[in-house]
């Protein structure tokens, strides 16, 4: 074997064509005795009786079954000793040379010595715009993955089957039904090349054909290769199944060799890609009216290329992480950076080469970008150990193919759809990760709060995406009129409530802040009973938000995150286990998050610094006048989620030595009049369960005798909100949640549901972290034998009006 050649069609062809004769030939196989189908064998008289009512009805009409199976019998040993044929598979007469099928109509046969080189770079390069390209020759051999699937009468299939070999009609003296091809040259085209102004490059190993077989002479006896079906092994202990063929293992030396060498091709057609990329976006530059457009050939010779780099890096993946492959063979694609390097120079940078030369290359780009997601997807499905990187590359890919679209909004949105769904299967295994957050923000338009939410938590991450505090003026500019207003459909109150924000981002004068918060505030309640069940994912956001301006929208050097960050870094580290460690992403997700800069003995006298900034005073009066607002409106179900995340942040802060001061402004009056009403709800349930004798729900002493969240064995059928997917990976909900919490997850399509299940364990989990308040003795109190709420030192229970 040749180093750096895998080819595993070619290995199995050439097994086809090596192997001897089968092992358990078809000694009592019986012909059809019917004229034109002497070349149709079958293993039983049953199987022979099945293909005659199938196929020859008509004969068979005047005989009984039993007369008909004996005579057909007696017919086909009579013919079997007359005419003995050659060794050939149930029911198809003398298996054809399968080296020499194709799976397309009309195609060269498959034959190559490498993945990269066997596509030669004609059929690249166009696409019909806003649809799969149909004038774009897309079909590749090895990795096509929309093979249609066509259902056949049976009748059918048995005359296409016969149309591709029929032994009564085959010469004399052939052993297959397909002539013998050589393999198609692995040069690229040479008219493509020139016009490109580029070399070619040239293959790091030599190219290897299939065995030319000439014609025996007629008096010369051939022995047939048995055919595909005859290659396989059966046991008698299981009959009617079909064991798997036989394989040679490869070597610890062999795959190290054959990694070095596809290696070696890899970097010589990365780097072929590097400065493709970099000459023609130099020229892009250097002459920006694009009146040099480009050829057609040479856009085809442009795909063909970063093409083959991707084939290459598929070839790569593959043996690099193959079963037999060692710890250390399997760590070489990470130290590399080959996921990584596959998307920057094989993806991305063409991708942008495309986009800089819109509208011209709209159609290549759409080729290409359909050509690069069927590979990604491929990885995704075969190299698990980089699935999160898969993942987010589908998901940038669907967001390219969503930006392009400009014609039929269904199928952006469609686009964006997918992008999305990737997005957030990204979200939910690195949910510490703030660039997810932000690519989510950018598929939220034309929302504006979502948007502003999803920025928001991008800035607030345990691993923050500092990028993101650019990508946000996009929304902020048209707010503060610095820009053309790109938000017509918005409502008037998420205009003022992210002017406020606007304003305390760009710190400009406090002044116009006041008023846009006054605003704010005046409509809000109004909006809640308007919008009614719509305002649980908005209180969420409105939450969310208002935190993430504590932490001054993702500072690293603000002085809540540095509190986080100690606490953060504090916790031991344990060690991951070794599959674990195999299992790697991008390479930014592998960072950790920055250590606090602020020594632990300055946290204290740093806070109270920071919090007499008039910054800091509008931004909690902002959070605090809204949350008390929500807790007015005592009944309402709608704004438990907003409660719920608000109660979440203040026992975080409780938690803190450092920051727990700072809860005094809260508004504890209308927080212990909504807790009492959850009491008395509670109260009416367990009391209506009483009267009409079915199950009792826990009364209200041994629901606060129980922590917030279950222990492992514990309420196993309480699963997480729907709001807890939405705070998950922020810096102050890091201590929140237990570790495994989200194990307990519900499907993807399923966690946003509100049902009646979701609104009683929300209740239970504001009721549990109210109670959880009490025990720090500074804020408020609970009295176990009225089961109330009340403020520390008043012994006049708050209940509501």
């Amino acid at each position: 074997m040749e180093s750096g050649n895998v080819d595993i069609h070619s290995k199995f062809i050439n097994a086809l064509r090596t192997q001897g004769k089968a092992e358990y030939p078809l000694s009592g196989a019986l012909p059809c005795p019917y004229p034109g189908h002497h070349g149709r064998m079958f293993q039983s008289v049953d199987q022979l009786y099945d293909h005659a009512v199938a196929e020859h009805a008509a004969q068979l009409a005047k005989f009984k079954p039993g007369q008909a199976r004996d005579k057909l019998r007696d017919a086909a040993l009579k013919l079997r000793r007359t005419d003995p044929p050659s060794e050939a598979t149930a029911g198809g007469g003398s298996t054809p040379d399968i080296t020499g099928l194709s799976l397309e109509h009309g195609k060269e046969p498959l034959s190559s010595p490498h993945f990269g080189r066997k596509r030669p770079a004609e059929s690249e390069g166009h696409g019909r715009r806003g649809k799969a390209p149909t004038h774009v020759d897309m079909y590749d051999s090895d990795y096509n993955r929309n093979i249609p699937h066509t259902v056949m009468p049976e009748r059918t299939r048995k005359s296409e089957v016969a149309q591709l070999y029929n032994p009564s009609s085959a010469p004399t003296g052939t052993s297959s039904a397909h002539p013998s091809t050589t393999e198609p040259s692995s040069e690229w085209p040479r008219e493509a090349a020139k016009s490109g102004h580029f070399p070619l490059p040239q293959p790091h190993s030599p190219a290897r054909s299939l065995p030319h077989r000439s014609a025996p002479p007629k008096n010369q006896h051939v022995q047939r290769q048995p055919g595909l079906i005859e290659l396989q092994r059966y046991d008698p202990r299981y009959p009617g199944l079909l064991l798997q063929p036989d394989s040679r293992p490869i070597s610890q030396e062999q795959l190290a060799s054959e990694v070095k060498s596809i290696y070696a091709g890899l970097t010589m057609v990365e780097t072929k890609c590097i400065h493709v990329d970099r000459a023609q976006a130099a020229a892009t530059q250097d002459k920006p009216d694009l009146n040099n457009t480009l050829a057609s050939d040479h856009w085809q010779a442009l795909i063909a290329l970063h093409r083959t780099l991707l084939h290459e890096h598929h070839d790569f993946f593959l043996a690099s992480q193959h079963p037999s492959a060692s710890p250390a063979l399997r760590r070489l694609a990470a130290k590399w950076s080959m996921p990584a390097r596959m998307w920057k120079h094989g993806i991305h940078s063409f991708l942008e080469l495309l986009r800089r030369r819109l509208p011209d290359s709209i159609d290549y780009m759409l080729a290409f970008i359909y050509l690069a997601y069927q590979m990604m997807a491929l990885l995704y499905e075969t190299v698990p150990a980089f699935e999160d990187t898969w993942i987010e590359c589908l998901g940038d890919l669907g967001r390219y193919r969503m930006a392009i679209e400009d014609e039929d909004i269904r199928d952006r949105e469609t686009w964006a759809g997918v992008a999305r769904s990737w997005y957030t299967k990204a979200a939910d295994k690195n949910y510490t990760v703030g660039r997810l957050y932000h690519h989510l923000a950018i598929l939220a338009r034309p929302n504006a709060l979502q948007q502003l939410y999803y920025y928001s938590r991008s800035l607030t991450c345990v691993k923050p995406f500092p990028s993101a505090r650019e990508s946000i003026l996009t929304l902020l500019d048209p707010i503060l009129g610095r820009a053309v207003a790109t938000y017509s459909q918005a409502l008037p109150i998420d205009i003022s409530y992210i002017k406020a924000h606007a304003l305390l981002f760009e710190k400009m004068p406090l002044e116009e802040f006041k008023q846009a918060m006054l605003e704010f505030t005046k409509n809000l309640n109004n909006h809640i009973g308007r919008v009614t069940a719509k305002w649980k994912e908005q209180g969420v956001y409105i939450a969310v938000t208002n935190v993430s301006g504590w932490f001054d929208y993702g500072i690293d050097d603000n002085i809540f995150r540095q509190v986080f960050l100690t606490e953060l870094f504090e916790k031991p580290k344990t060690s991951l286990p070794a599959e674990e460690q195999l299992r790697t992403a991008s390479p930014a997700d592998q960072q950790d998050p920055t250590p606090p800069v602020v020594p632990e003995h300055e946290l204290l006298s740093t806070v109270n610094a920071f919090t007499e900034k008039p910054y800091f005073a509008h931004i909690k009066r902002l959070t605090y006048d809204t949350f008390a607002l929500v807790l007015r409106r005592i009944g309402d179900k709608n704004v438990l989620p907003h409660v719920h995340i608000m109660l979440s942040f203040i026992a975080t802060f409780a938690a803190s030595p450092y920051v727990s001061h700072l809860l005094a402004d809260t508004p504890w009056a209308e927080l212990v009049a909504f807790l009492n009403t959850l009491v008395k709800t509670e109260s009416q349930i367990q009391n209506q369960s009483q009267t009409q004798n079915v199950s009792q729900p826990q009364n209200i002493d041994t629901l606060f005798s129980t922590p917030v969240f279950p222990n492992d064995g514990e309420r196993s059928d309480e699963l997480p909100l729907p709001e807890d997917y939405l705070v998950r990976g922020l810096i102050w909900a890091h201590n929140y949640f237990p570790r495994k919490w989200f194990e307990r997850e519900h499907d993807e399509e399923e966690r946003y549901l509100e049902l009646a299940s979701t609104v009683k364990s929300r209740m239970e989990r504001v009721l549990r972290l109210g109670h959880e308040l009490t025990t720090y003795g500074r804020w408020i109190s609970y009295d176990q034998a009225s089961h109330t709420f009340s403020l520390l030192g008043d012994h006049d229970t708050l209940m509501p009006t």
